[in-house]
């Protein structure tokens, strides 16, 4: 984990997400933080004569914003850490940050991406949880979603949620092993089953196959039996003290539902424990 991209919109809950990185960055030893805007062209009220109607905020005036708001949160960084050992860069980018994720990624070099998610109304909540995912389903490496209330502390244990489907497929065990080699945390690994017809008995080909995946890591198996997905996580995580929640976004997935109207309260916008999204394309790919 060299580099870390931070998108940021200059708002509370990104700069927060961005100290969180910094922290993550000096865990593992990363070499630099990338701070990314990407900020795009409005149309003001102010009638432009050759347009009719619309007026196009001036490109470079907006450009100028985006650097110099990214220098501040730089700059903050720096100021509340007293401490300079991880390089920080800029980058500045016009366009949508959804569509441009992937190319912000390919520029950096980055290796993780670090964002904020915002709670606060059911409306901002859907907006933000939408973006989010798009970006955490789509991006070319793994997500680390930060709540805005979540503060950065040394990461002890993962736990990586499954369905328990085409483990060896599906599962991107590559980058979650590169993740507990740079933190040397503790891997959990659980299993929400909606009925109790699924035990641990019956998950044993599954446990043999993640004990092949992740040989030489110890990894420790919980079942828990709740129809309610997200609240069962949230609820062991907290009850064993899970430092990131790994999930793996599919079509479909358990990702999707977390950030559904149903869920987004019990876990995504207000639970205090980070995700990390390493959807199934990353698998055996790094």
């Amino acid at each position: 984990m060299k580099t870390i991209l931070v998108p940021t919109d200059f708002s509370d809950t990104s700069i927060n997400a961005a100290k969180y990185a910094y922290g993550l960055a000096m865990q593992v030893g990363a070499k630099e933080i990338v701070l990314y805007n990407s900020f795009i062209t409005p149309i003001s009220s102010t009638l432009d004569p050759s347009m009719p109607g619309i007026s196009i905020v001036d490109f470079e005036t907006l450009e100028i914003a985006s650097k110099e708001g990214l220098q501040f949160v730089k700059d903050t960084l720096y100021g509340s850490f007293g401490d300079t050992s991880v390089g920080i860069e800029l980058l500045s980018k016009h366009g949508y940050l959804s569509d441009n994720i992937n190319s912000a990624c390919d520029e950096s070099k980055a290796d993780v991406i670090v964002m904020g998610i915002t709670g606060g109304g059911l409306i901002s909540e859907k907006v933000f949880g939408s973006n989010t995912t798009i970006i955490a389903k789509y991006a070319k490496v793994p997500v680390i979603i930060v709540p805005s209330d979540s503060c950065y502390k040394q990461i002890n244990k993962l736990l990586l949620v499954s369905d328990f489907v085409e483990i060896e497929e599906y599962v991107p065990f590559i980058p979650i092993k590169q993740v507990l080699d740079e933190t040397k945390a503790k891997l959990m690994i659980l299993h929400v089953a909606e009925n109790s017809h699924h035990s641990l008995y019956e998950g044993a080909y599954e446990c043999f196959a993640f004990k092949e995946l992740f040989a030489g890591y110890n990894p420790e198996f919980h079942f828990v039996v709740n129809s309610n997905f997200a609240q069962a996580i949230n609820n062991f995580a907290s009850e064993n003290n899970a430092d990131v929640i790994i999930v793996i976004p599919k079509k479909h997935s358990l990702l999707e539902s977390l950030f559904t109207k149903s869920h987004t309260k019990e876990l995504a916008f207000h639970s205090r424990i980070p995700l990390m999204a390493v959807h199934e394309n990353l698998a055996n790919s790094i």
